[in-house]
C-alpha cells in the first residue's frame, strides 16, 4: 500500500503496480499520467487495483497520515450524497486503519444492521426432481430425465426462502472481503456475518444476480447496500471513470468536500441570526438571460443584511476568483463577503466592496468559523 497526498508524484521505480496505476490513470479524470509517473489531483480516497494494491490520496496539509485520514473521515459525514456517512462513528474518525478497511468496515456495518432488521425472505422459484409431486410438473424435463426413474418428478415450485438474489451477492462480497481484509475486526464481523447467510448460496453469476434484484417499497432498504456490494464484486467504481479497469475507486473531489465541511459549521453557528442558504441560485450574471448562473457557496441573510461566504480549496486566492467575486457582489446587492480557505488571511477594500480572505483551520472548525468578522 502507498498513500500520498494531493498533487504529489508517484514514480514508476517506487510503485510495484504501476502499469496498472497508469491504466487506471488514462482511463479516468482522477490522475493526470506523464513520462514515467502518475500524479494525484484534487481529489482524495482510495484506489484499490485488480493486483490488490491500494494507493490512498490525503488532503495536502501539514499534519501526520493518522489525523488526515480521521479529517478525510469527518468532512465524508458531511457530504450529502455519500450514502455510507451513517456509519462513520467517532471510532473510524481517529483510527489508523488504511481508507480501504475503513470502507469494508462500513460496508459491514451496514449488511450488520440489515440482518438485526431481519433479512427479507421471498418466494424463489425451484426446479427439482422430486419423488413426489409439487407445484408444476414440467413435462418435457420430465420425461427427458426420467424415461428410467418414473417414480420422480420434474417439478418447478415457489419456496418461500432466504436464497434470493440480493442475499446471495451479499454473501459473495462477504466471501471476497473476509479474503481480503488485513483488518482482524473486519475479519471477524465478515465471519460472523457470514453465518447469518447460511442458508444462502454465494452468487457465481454476479451479472445475472444484480439483473434480477428489483428494489422497490418492499425491499428499499438493500438499495445502497447493493449499490456497495455491485462496487466490491464488480470492480465498478463509486465515482464515474471512462473505460473499464477493474479496479475500486472512492474518490471524492476535494473542493467540494471543502464546501460541504464548511457549511456544516457555518450553518450550525450562524443558524440562529441568519437564514442560512447554501448552494443557491437565485441571480443570472445578466438581466436578459440565464446562460450565466451566480450560485456562491453560502448566502447568509437577515432582515438587515446579506453577506456571502465562498470556500476556495487552494492555498492561493487568484485574479479570476476576485473578479467572481465581484459579479457576486454587484448581483447580490452586498458589500461584505468572505473567502472561506486555507490561504493567508488578507483584508481588500474598495467603495463598492469588503472582501476578506478568511484562513480555515480544519482541525479547528468551530474556532475558525466562529471567528469570522460577522457582526
Amino acid at each position: 500500500m502507498m498513500t500520498i497526498h494531493e498533487y504529489e508524484k508517484i514514480y514508476s521505480s517506487d510503485c510495484e503496480s504501476f502499469k496498472e496505476l497508469a491504466k487506471f490513470s488514462a482511463a479516468s479524470d482522477f490522475l493526470s499520467i506523464g513520462w514515467q509517473f502518475v500524479q494525484a489531483k484534487s481529489y482524495v480516497g482510495v484506489i484499490r487495483l485488480p493486483s490488490g494494491y491500494q494507493i490512498e490520496i490525503l488532503p495536502k496539509l501539514q499534519a501526520a497520515d493518522e489525523d488526515l485520514r480521521g479529517i478525510l473521515i469527518k468532512m465524508l459525514s458531511t457530504l450529502k450524497d455519500f450514502s455510507g456517512k451513517k456509519f462513520l462513528d467517532a471510532e473510524l474518525q481517529t483510527s489508523r486503519m488504511p481508507l480501504y478497511e475503513i470502507y469494508i468496515r462500513i460496508y459491514l456495518k451496514m449488511v450488520l444492521e440489515l440482518v438485526k432488521r431481519g433479512l427479507k425472505s421471498d418466494y424463489v422459484l425451484r426446479e427439482e426432481n422430486l419423488k413426489f409431486l409439487k407445484g408444476k410438473l414440467l413435462v418435457n424435463e420430465n420425461l427427458r430425465r426420467n424415461v428410467i426413474h418414473r417414480e420422480k418428478f420434474f417439478v418447478a415450485f415457489d419456496e418461500y426462502s432466504l436464497d434470493r438474489p440480493e442475499h446471495r451477492l451479499i454473501k459473495a462480497t462477504l466471501i471476497k472481503l473476509l479474503r481480503t481484509t488485513q483488518d482482524n475486526k473486519n475479519f471477524r464481523l465478515a465471519s460472523r456475518l457470514l453465518t447469518d447467510f447460511d442458508y444462502v448460496e454465494a452468487s457465481n453469476n454476479y451479472s445475472k444476480d444484480f439483473s434480477a434484484v428489483s428494489i422497490d417499497r418492499t425491499n428499499h432498504e438493500y438499495k445502497v447496500i447493493i449499490n456497495w456490494t455491485e462496487k466490491f464484486l464488480s470492480g465498478k467504481n463509486f465515482t464515474p471513470t471512462a473505460g473499464k479497469l477493474n479496479a475500486i475507486a472512492l474518490l471524492f473531489d476535494m473542493n467540494k468536500l471543502f464546501e460541504a465541511y464548511v457549511a456544516e459549521y457555518v450553518r450550525k453557528i450562524f443558524s440562529e441570526r441568519f437564514t442560512v442558504k447554501i448552494q443557491v441560485s437565485e441571480r443570472n450574471l445578466f438581466d436578459n438571460s440565464t446562460d450565466y448562473k451566480l450560485k456562491p457557496d453560502i448566502i447568509l441573510e437577515n432582515s438587515s443584511e446579506r453577506i456571502i461566504l465562498d470556500t476556495k480549496w487552494k492555498f492561493k486566492i487568484t485574479e479570476d476568483d476576485m473578479y467572481q467575486m465581484l459579479a457576486y457582489a454587484r448581483r447580490y446587492g452586498t458589500k461584505k463577503i468572505f473567502i472561506l480557505s486555507p490561504a493567508a488571511e488578507k483584508i481588500y477594500h474598495s467603495e463598492e466592496l469588503e472582501l476578506k480572505i478568511c484562513n480555515v483551520d480544519l482541525f479547528d472548525m468551530n474556532a475558525s468559523i466562529k471567528k469570522l468578522p460577522i457582526a
